[in-house]
C-alpha cells in the first residue's frame, strides 16, 4: 500500500477543467485529489474518518463517491478477513496507546536502543510496525540516523490517532514513510496477520505486562516478525497490582502465586520473569537487550528481542 496523503479541505481547493475523473463526476466540490485519496485509504480508514479529513459535511459524501468508483470499475472496499478458527487470542480492545510524558534522559536512552535494533535490520521492503502516538518522536529518530525505513502506524484512542495523522501530514519524512494509519489496538490490526508480515515492530505499550501478555505471546507463536527482524517492547512496572485482591486472576499473581514461594517479588522481578517465560516458551527467539528507566514517577522495562536467523 503506498503512502497515504491526506490534508484538510483548503488543500483540495485545486480547480480542474476535468468534469468526470474515474466515472466519478467531479461536482459538488469534488476534485480529482479527494478520489485519489478515497481511492488509496478507504481500505484502511473508515467512511466517517475519511469524511473528517477530506472535510466533507458527512460520511455519506465518501459513500456516494466508493458507490459510483465501484460502478465504474468494479474497486470495492476489501471486507476484513474471517478470523481462523484456530485463533484463540482476543485482542485487547480496550488498550488506550496513549500516554504524555514523552521526554526523559531514561526514555531517550530507551529510544537509541530501539533505532539501534531497527538499523540492524533492511531498509529494502520494511515494515515496522509501531504505535508513534502523536508526535512521531521513535520514527522521527530513526529516519534522522538512516532514511528509507517504512511504519504500519496503529493508535487505539480516537482524539490521539487524529493528532497523528495531523502531525504526520506536516512532515515530510515521516509522510512518505507511512503505508498505513490504523486506529485500533495491536491486538485488533495483528489478529489476521500472516507470518513474516513485518520486519519489525516497536511496542511501546507502556502498560503492565498483564494487559499484552497474550497479545505478545500470539506475535511471538505466529512469527509475524521475518527471522533477523526486531520485537521491542516497553513496559511499567505492575508493583500496584502485586497481589492486589482484584487482580489475583492475572498472570502476574498467577506466577507469584505458583512461582514465589515464600519469596519477595517487585513489580520489575514479575515482568521481567514473564517476559522470560515468552520468550522461552517460543522457539526461535533470544532477548539481547534489557534496559531499566524511570519516567517521571513510573519505572519503566525495555526488551529488545530478536527473532534469530536461522
Amino acid at each position: 500500500m503506498r503512502t497515504i496523503s491526506i490534508t484538510k479541505t483548503n488543500t483540495y481547493q485545486m480547480k480542474t477543467n476535468e468534469t468526470i475523473y474515474k466515472g466519478v463526476p467531479l461536482t459538488n466540490g469534488r476534485t480529482t485529489e479527494m478520489i485519489d485519496a478515497i481511492i488509496e485509504s478507504r481500505n484502511s480508514m473508515k467512511t466517517n474518518e475519511l469524511a473528517e479529513l477530506l472535510g466533507f459535511d458527512s460520511f455519506r459524501q465518501v459513500n456516494a463517491i466508493c458507490r459510483l468508483l465501484n460502478t465504474a470499475n468494479g474497486t470495492t472496499k476489501a471486507k476484513a478477513p474471517k478470523a481462523s478458527k484456530k485463533t484463540k487470542f482476543k485482542p485487547v480492545r480496550e488498550a488506550k496507546n496513549t500516554f504524555s510524558n514523552y521526554y526523559g534522559e531514561g526514555k531517550d536512552k530507551a529510544r537509541d536502543l530501539i533505532a539501534d535494533a531497527i538499523m540492524d535490520t533492511k531498509r529494502q521492503s520494511s515494515n515496522v510496525l509501531t504505535l508513534p502516538a502523536a508526535a512521531w518522536i521513535m520514527e522521527k529518530n530513526i529516519i534522522k540516523k538512516k532514511s528509507g525505513y517504512k511504519f504500519t502506524a496503529v493508535e487505539r484512542e480516537k482524539d490521539t490517532f487524529n493528532k497523528m495523522i495531523s502531525n504526520a501530514m506536516s512532515n515530510d519524512d515521516i509522510k512518505d514513510s507511512v503505508i498505513a494509519y490504523l486506529n485500533k489496538s495491536i491486538g485488533e490490526v495483528v489478529v489476521n496477520d500472516k507470518e513474516d508480515t513485518y520486519s519489525s515492530m516497536i511496542l511501546d505499550y507502556c502498560g503492565f505486562i498483564d494487559s499484552f501478555y497474550d497479545e505478545i505471546n500470539d506475535i511471538l507463536k505466529r512469527n509475524l516478525v521475518k527471522k533477523g527482524g526486531y520485537i521491542t517492547i516497553t513496559l511499567a512496572e505492575n508493583d500496584r497490582q502485586l497481589n492486589h485482591s482484584h487482580h489475583m486472576n492475572s498472570h502476574s499473581n498467577t506466577y507469584i502465586q505458583n512461582c514465589c514461594a515464600n519469596e519477595d517479588v517487585s513489580g520489575a522481578r514479575v515482568t521481567n520473569d514473564l517476559v522470560n517465560i515468552l520468550v522461552f516458551n517460543n522457539t526461535g527467539y533470544k532477548i539481547v537487550k534489557k534496559f531499566n528507566y524511570k519516567d517521571k514517577t513510573v519505572k519503566m522495562l525495555l526488551f529488545v528481542i530478536k527473532r534469530n536467523d536461522d
